[in-house]
């Protein structure tokens, strides 16, 4: 009884110890992390400067466009615009904001280019007629008449025919269903030996289209379609949106008739640039409202969809990417305004004065 006693009492004296340790522990990490918050409210650290390193950073060429006069007046849900936290962080009762840019991926020279082109092009039936349209671009066609022109350095193609001179009968097979569709243009690009990685079926469009008159108009439903188009998003960039000049217009589309078949894709342009993901720097960029101060003053790329509206609600304001066309050099941040059937991009690097 007196050794069970005595490891009772040794026990409870462990207990006690460790106890006060914990204890003292925990004043420790309050103390400690007190001091940092206390650090943080009274001296923040200021934020990490921008990199610049790819120099002054190209103006972003929207299309042209005719001068709109629009009012605009902010209705998002908060009432105000947005203060960006996953770009800004507040530092003496200012914002001060940054994103970083990413350089286009570019494919290195090949002197077997043209034969790697032709190997390719082989698979999916496009061997006759061949012709040299620059030092970089080629084109051929294939038994039905349609024509492909193609980079061969950078595998951007085009690719066209008469199908509006033919009698198309209603939209049947592959191309009635995003899903579909989407496989097969993934098969085409796949075969040609191209990227298709970055690509989102999710955020991809699928318009279906009507012969009219000799051109193509949007069909309100699938029992009038002739043919579909897709039009190929790509994926978030650091969870930010890429936006193309037409919106929903990509880069990247191709016109489908009907069947399963790769020559059932008729029409098509394909403009793929991707982000270096490895190569890239860090810029400012402006806060909401100086961007808002841009659109006013109609320093935007607008689209809209009523263009007899002048009062423009906004009820949406995010940052994105912003890609054009094969020359531009880099992912470019924007800050894209949207209100009902209306959508405007703001260049969001601060360019040095």
């Amino acid at each position: 009884m007196a050794h069970l006693a005595q490891v009772a009492s040794e026990v409870r004296i462990g207990l006690k110890l460790l106890a006060a340790s914990l204890f003292v522990v925990a004043i420790l990490f309050i103390f400690f992390r007190g001091g940092e918050i206390a650090k943080n409210l009274f001296f923040p650290t200021p934020p990490a400067p921008p990199e610049e390193k790819f120099g002054k950073l190209p103006t972003i060429t929207f299309p042209d466009q005719n001068p709109q006069d629009y009012e605009y007046r902010i209705n998002t849900l908060t009432g105000r615009l947005p203060s960006f936290p996953e770009a800004c962080k507040s530092y003496k009762n200012s914002l001060y904001c940054q994103m970083k840019v990413y350089k286009v991926k570019k494919r290195e020279p090949s002197l077997v280019a043209l034969k790697s082109a032709k190997d390719k092009l082989q698979v999916i039936g496009y061997t006759e007629n061949e012709s040299r349209m620059s030092e970089e671009e080629y084109q051929w066609t294939n038994p039905e008449g349609q024509t492909i022109r193609m980079n061969i350095l950078t595998g951007n193609f085009k690719i066209f025919s008469n199908f509006l001179g033919e009698s198309p009968g209603s939209l049947t097979g592959e191309a009635v269903r995003k899903e579909g569709a989407f496989e097969l243009i993934e098969r085409l690009l796949e075969n040609l030996g191209l990227e298709t990685e970055d690509l989102d079926q999710e955020i991809s469009t699928l318009t279906y289209l009507k012969l009219e008159n000799g051109a193509l108009i949007k069909a309100q439903s699938l029992n009038e379609a002739n043919f579909a188009r897709l039009d190929l998003s790509q994926k978030n960039l650091d969870n930010h949106k890429i936006y193309y000049p037409g919106l929903t217009e990509s880069l990247m589309h191709f016109v489908i008739r009907s069947g399963s078949n790769l020559t059932n894709v008729v029409d098509a342009s394909f403009s793929h640039p991707i982000a270096d993901s490895s190569n890239f720097s860090t810029y400012p960029i402006k806060t909401a409202e100086a961007a808002f101060e841009d659109l006013k003053q109609g320093n935007a790329h607008v689209i809209a969809n009523d263009k007899n509206v002048k009062l423009i609600d906004i009820i949406d304001v995010s940052l994105g990417y912003y890609i054009g066309d094969e020359t531009q050099q880099y992912f470019l941040p924007i800050v894209v305004f949207k209100g009902k059937e209306f959508t405007a991009y703001v260049q969001a690097v601060i360019q040095p004065r």
